[in-house]
């Protein structure tokens, strides 16, 4: 079987891994699974769906972890891309207009609004190249934060919300603008601009 074939039935399907994944190589699979999400999505229920995110955005596989330690390089910057895609391509299609940090809103939770809520603040996940140490990721990681607050989708802005918020105390003056800007918007429910004051005053946990 091929490799990225194999970690994909790893992650969607809860297959023990019969191979050794080298860090790059875990750079490589996470973009192109990224990449590919909406197909792979289509034939997977919601709710497992958000259990493999879990996973492999979270520390029950931790290869996000083993991945921030790389040196900036070309892979790196390949996934921080296909993470938009992984927004466009599956949250923004599956999650509804639910404020997960409230547990309410004026339409029920799908299932993946919850990883989408919780993507930047898992153990070992992406989260992770915030606390690398290396400049350039930590870069990547507020830029990326600053392109999806930029979203229409609440679930989204949500998102990035919640990771501009655990970064604003070592990183406030970056942080700032990103979240300012979304008090400013007329496009945005209130709920959104709450909590984006929150973050602004550090009452993210």
């Amino acid at each position: 079987m091929e490799e990225y074939q194999h970690w994909l039935e790893i992650v969607t399907h809860d297959i023990d891994a019969s191979i050794v994944f080298q860090p790059l190589d875990h750079a490589r699979h996470f973009t192109r699974f990224n990449r590919e999400i909406g197909i792979i999505a289509a034939g997977v229920r919601d709710a497992k769906m958000a259990k493999a995110i879990s996973s492999l955005y979270g520390s029950e596989c931790g290869y996000l972890c083993d991945v921030s330690k790389l040196p900036p390089c070309e892979e790196i910057d390949d996934f921080f891309d296909s993470v938009l895609i992984l927004y466009s391509d599956l949250f923004e299609s599956k999650c509804t207009q639910f404020y997960s940090h409230l547990d309410r809103g004026p339409e029920r939770a799908n299932p993946l609004n919850g990883p989408c809520y919780m993507l930047w603040d898992f153990d070992c996940g992406i989260d992770s190249f915030r606390y690398s140490g290396i400049p350039s990721h930590i870069d990547r990681s507020i830029q990326l934060l600053s392109q999806l607050i930029q979203s229409r989708h609440p679930a989204t802005i949500e998102s990035a919300i919640h990771g501009l918020g655990h970064m604003i105390d070592e990183f406030r003056q970056r942080c700032l603008p990103p979240l300012e800007s979304v008090l400013l918007r007329s496009d945005i429910p209130e709920e959104l601009k709450d909590y984006a004051s929150q973050a602004i005053h550090h009452y993210i946990q």
